[in-house]
This record gives structure tokens, sequence and C-alpha cells, in this order.
């Protein structure tokens, strides 16, 4: 039993996949449940108790759409975090880890079926995962100040978890003056847009960004009278009366309906623009107590204060795999489309029709410069994909860093190009088992364990690249510098002020390696369009 500022909860021991005992508090409440009156609000701290809080099992998520399971699951009482470590009392407070999941901004659990702590709390660090409120509960956005819901609820929760941890960690071990962020794909743009919100300054000592970032297009969701949209789509008849009666009528809602309907809204515009969802992270529309986005993410990372602490920051070699998901009942149709190309140049771009068709010839003979795209020649729409939609993202946020970071401060850069036939379960069960290559999100699996992960072999690749991955983590959350034992036969330098080009250190099939980043070269094309959109 341990004793938070909260109230006492009661945790329990359990075994890891390789045999390593950990104590585990599972659904400890950072915040109020937000029902009734606080749905869509910025999140509450939660009431205090005094009886013994039962945090022995897994709690609900937050409600979203599973495709795991195709079904809508979660409850709205899941503002809740979760606590593994080795020891409760180690000889000396040790380093904090704290897990922001991705899922698009509209799904995502922190659950042990997908995030499970077995490989990380081998090490000696304390692992924090949580739940935030994504889709249109989490960041519905109201435009008068008078409905008091101003967006970016679900990014608020995950502050209000770290406000939490910094105050309460220290009872579970855990060192509240060393605490690294780190999420994965939205999750890891939620980690960069803490880095560059005031409203999250300090509340972190090093963050690492995987796979996503606040330039990609998908990070951040215009507003075009969702409110009222979805409202309409779920049965409201009352148009004339405005957005403070679609708020009333959506409180009222059952979350079901609202989960059911909050993806159906998008025209062909937003399609066109490449948006991911209606209720992401939005620019706010007026100042509020914790106003979370202000201003464009883009004028935020100027004068950013993530500036003035050590990052660590990659992806993966095919992350473009994952748009397969999408396209693939009309593949051959995407693939021949005469707009492929054009399509592919950001809507965002400030250019003239021209200079859009004149880019779209040149991302022809970039990644198809001797044939067609086809159903057989998947690669370069692949590589063109991964490019658009992840790497150009974090290659524009790793040259904004280095243009703007203080001295002593450092960016590190890795690329996870590990390619299991079995290993790698998220291209394997959500995008094709036999395609080749390292999705976006198949990295997961080798810094959590999930359902389908079972004990390997210590001579495998996977074990090693398990053993690698993990090492690099927590080494660059103990230390701020992710080289440790995994990387001695290598030199992994931090980016240099004078990029591009810049090192990435490379986790491979065949091991660890350090080598100039292999998408730089196309980056380097991509960077050539915004030459209307500086950055700094």
């Amino acid at each position: 039993i341990v004793q938070t500022g909260n109230g006492p909860v009661q945790g329990t021991t359990k075994t890891s996949l390789y045999g390593v005992a950990y104590s585990s508090f599972q659904g400890i409440p950072y915040a109020k449940p937000p029902v009734g009156a606080l749905r869509f609000k910025d999140p509450v701290a939660p009431a205090n108790w005094t009886d013994v809080l039962d945090c022995t099992k897994q709690c609900d998520p937050c409600y979203h759409f599973d495709r795991r399971v195709n079904e809508t699951v979660g409850s709205e009482d899941s503002l809740k975090l979760n606590i593994f470590t080795k020891t409760i009392k180690p000889t000396k407070p040790l380093p904090v880890m704290v897990y922001l999941y991705g899922g698009g901004f509209v799904e995502g659990t922190s659950g042990t079926e997908l995030y499970g702590p077995d490989y990380l709390i081998e090490k000696d660090i304390v692992l924090v995962t949580l739940n935030y409120r994504v889709g249109a509960l989490g960041f519905l956005c109201c435009q008068s100040p008078d409905a008091g819901v101003p967006g970016n609820a679900g990014l608020k929760d995950q502050r209000m978890a770290l406000q939490w941890v910094r105050r309460n960690i220290g009872s579970f071990g855990g060192d509240p003056a060393n605490v690294t962020l780190f999420g994965h794909s939205a999750g890891g743009a939620s980690v960069q847009y803490h880095t560059i919100s005031e409203a999250s300054k300090n509340l972190f000592d090093r963050a690492i960004i995987m796979s996503g970032s606040t330039i990609c297009d998908w990070a951040l969701s215009p507003q075009r009278n969702w409110v009222v949209k979805l409202a309409k789509a779920i049965g409201w008849q009352g148009e004339s009366e405005g957005e403070q009666a679609a708020l009333e009528f959506l409180r009222q809602a059952a979350p079901e309906d609202i989960v059911a309907h909050q993806e159906k809204l998008f025209g062909p515009q937003e399609i066109q623009e490449g948006l991911l969802t209606p209720f992401g992270p939005t620019i706010e529309p007026y100042q509020s107590e914790v106003c979370f986005i202000p201003k464009a993410p883009q004028e935020m990372l100027q004068a950013a204060w993530g500036n003035s602490i050590n990052v660590m920051i990659g992806g993966t070699s095919e992350e473009g795999l994952i748009l397969l998901q999408k396209v693939k009942p009309n593949l051959a149709a995407v693939l021949q489309d005469p707009r492929l190309f054009a399509g592919n140049v950001p809507m965002r771009l400030n250019i003239s029709m021209e200079q859009r068709m004149a880019f779209a010839a040149q991302l022809k003979q970039l990644y198809y410069p001797d044939s067609e795209p086809g159903v057989e020649n998947l690669g370069g729409f692949i590589d063109m994909a991964s490019d658009r939609v992840f790497w150009h993202g974090l290659h524009r946020s790793i040259l904004a860093r280095a243009s703007q970071q203080g001295p002593g401060v450092k960016t590190f850069v890795y690329r996870f190009a590990v390619d299991s036939p079995f290993f790698n379960h998220y291209r394997i069960h959500m995008v094709d088992p036999d395609i080749r290559g390292t999705s976006h999100a198949d990295e997961i699996s080798y810094l959590f364990s999930n359902i389908f992960a079972t004990a390997l072999d210590q001579g495998t690749m996977e074990y090693r690249a398990i053993r690698e991955f993990v090492d690099i983590f927590t080494s660059f959350a103990a230390n701020g510098d992710p080289n440790c034992s995994s990387t001695a036969k290598v030199t992994w330098g931090a980016v240099p002020a004078t990029v591009p080009p810049y090192e990435c250190l490379n986790i491979g099939n065949d091991g660890i390696t350090v080598q100039e980043l292999p998408e730089g070269k196309r980056l380097k094309v991509w960077d050539s369009f915004y030459v209307n959109d500086t950055l700094f």
C-alpha cells in the first residue's frame, strides 16, 4: 500500500515474461471523471479518498472504437494512470518514464494488452502509462468562451497526469526531478506539443518523440463548425439554435453515439488536405486558464521551452506501410490515379498551381524514376507515404531544434529498421502479414510486451533488438544520453547545428550502425517545397 497525495492505493506483485518480479499499480485516478457538466471540459483534479483504493487490476480505457476487436470500448471514468517498477523502495530514487499512446487522437489505451511493462521494468526505472481522452470527448472545441470548452482537453489530461507524477512519484521510488516523457505517433506529436506549450513548461526533464510531430499535417485539426455537425449527425434537430445548444445536446448523448459518428464528418476537402480527424489538437479560439495551443505550432516552435532539454527523435524505415490499411480495397486505382503525385504535394503549401504540378513531377522522378506505381511495384509509394506523413515532419522538427537549441542541449536521432517475419506485430496483424518492412508502430513490440509476445530464445535477432532498444531508451531516460553498452561499438553523436545532413543510430536485423539518415536525400527534395514556409 502506498500513500499518494489523494489517498492510499493498493498494488500487487507480478512477474514479467522473462521472470522478473515487479510492483504494479493500475488505475490510479489523476483527475475527476469528466462526466455530466465536465464532459468535454479541461480536466479537474480528483477528489481525495480515505479508504485504500484497489489498484491491482487494469481499468477501462477512455471511450474509443477499438479496431483490433471492431467495437466501441471504454468508460468516461478513465482518467487514470498505471505505475510499474521493480521496487518501490530503491536505494536511490529511479528515473521515471511517462508514456503517451498513439492512435491518431481518436483511439488508444494504456492497457497491458498493447503496452505491457515486461521489458522496460527490467531496467532501473519507474514506468508510468496513462489514459487520456481521445476523439470528440477529448478534443471538441467551442468557439464561444461562454461554453468553457476551448479544446485540447486530451492534451490537458496528459498535462494533469504529468503534474500528478511530479507530486507523487517519489512515493513509488521514482525521482520527481528526472522525468522523461515519451510517446508514439499521436503520442509522439503530443510529446512535442508539451515541449512547445508554455502550459507544460518544466513538467518533465527530457523527451523522446517517436514517429509523430506537431509539424505533421495530421497533428492539427482546423475548426469547421464540428460541434454542430457532430450533434446533427447524432440526430439533433436544433440547427438554428447554434453551438451552445449543440453542446448541451452532446452532453446528454451516449458516448457510444459520439464515437460512432465523430469520424463521419469529413468532406472531400478535408480528405484532400490529409487531415486525420475533426477532433484532434487545435489552435484554441481564445485565451483561458490553461491555453495549451494559443497559435500555430510552427510559431510555438520558435521560442519553445523544450529547446532547453535533451530530446531523442526517430521513426521506422517503412513508416508508410500503415497507409496500406486505408487504401488496400482500392490499391490498384490509387496507384494508377494520374493525381497520385500532385495529391502528395502538401495542401497547406503557399504555392501556385504551376509550382504544385512542378513539385508533383519531382515526386514522380524521386520515387518512380524509371517505372510506374503498381500493386507489384509498391516500394516508391511506401517511401513517399513514409516521407510525407511522418519523416518530413520529424526532419523539420530536428532542423528547427538544431537552429534554436541552447548550448550543451542535444538532439539524438534513431531509425528502427528491424524486419521480423513474426515479431513486427503491427504490420502482421494490422497491415499485411505477407509484406516485408518495418511499419509505423512495429517498433512498439520491441519496447512493450503485448498479447502477441512470447518469451524469445536469447540467441534470436528479435531478442537482441528488444535488449538494444530498451537499453537505448532507458539510458536516455537516466542520463539524457542514449549511448550505453548496446552502442559501445559505434560513435553516435548528437545532431550538429550545421544540419542537414545528420546521422542516425540505425537498429536493424544485423545490429546497430551509425549512418547518415538514409531518408535524408529524399527529405532534401521535400525541404525545397517549403521555400515560402520557413520554420525559423
